[in-house]
């Protein structure tokens, strides 16, 4: 007799639908690598923020060079750096060209403490309305 028990997959149990990336970051060895990497006294605060003078947790690990499916460069930590979630969204959306962002442009937050680019070629520091 065949059991009416269903049994649900676990991030620790890939499924054969999910592409070979989408296994490395289910995975234990991911979570525990990236945990560990953002335990580090070095990676406790978003580099992004930081360079703007904030003090943001760093909650994601980011691939400094998109890996591509490339394991070797995946598992690279000196490829990683520590982002808050709100960069490393940016910065995927700007690589990955989604949410109708330009693909491989490269958005940092080059900025003051106040928020103003730090360049004096940017729209902002010309008085001009972007458009």
């Amino acid at each position: 007799m065949m059991s009416s028990r269903l049994t649900l997959p676990t991030c620790d149990t890939p499924t054969t639908s999910a592409s070979p990336v989408r296994r490395w970051y289910d995975s234990v060895r991911w979570r525990k690598a990236s945990r560990a990497f953002l335990g580090r006294e070095e990676n406790v605060l978003c580099i992004e923020c930081a360079a703007c003078g904030r003090d943001r947790a760093a909650t994601v690990v980011d691939h400094k060079e998109p890996h591509k499916g490339d394991y070797e460069l995946f598992w690279d930590e000196d490829n990683w750096q520590g982002l808050c979630a709100s960069c490393h969204n940016r910065k995927t959306a700007a690589e990955d060209g989604g949410l109708g962002n330009q693909q491989g442009v490269k958005i940092r937050g080059d900025c003051g403490i106040d928020g103003v680019p730090r360049d004096e070629k940017h729209w902002w520091n010309q008085g001009k309305v972007k458009g």
